[in-house]
């Protein structure tokens, strides 16, 4: 197969943009709580988010929890095909030279 097919494929086998989010998920407590028998509430699910150069945090609902986890998914399966393409674009472009 020609590396413009494969190209193409990869292009093709990307993810929609809708269905992409950078950042990560983190799994937090609120700790010492004295009203709680075990000191504790949670977890509570947070989207790490970097908008601007700042870091954003959002809380999320359990109900959001499987949606977010799928589109972080999506996000590294993007930058990973991504990646690739640039890997063939310079192959094809060296040929070109050659």
């Amino acid at each position: 197969m020609s590396l413009a097919k494969k190209r193409q494929q990869l292009i093709d086998s990307l993810p929609l943009m809708s269905e992409i989010i950078r950042g990560s998920l983190l799994r937090e407590y609120h700790k010492n709580c004295p009203c709680h028998p075990k000191g504790r509430y949670g977890p509570y699910w947070r989207l790490s988010v970097n908008q601007g150069g700042k870091t954003r945090m959002r809380q999320l609902r359990d109900d959001h929890l499987p949606q977010v986890r799928q589109a972080l998914k999506n996000y590294r399966r993007w930058w990973e095909t991504c990646l690739r393409i640039i890997e063939i674009n310079t192959e094809i472009m060296i040929s070109k030279e050659a």
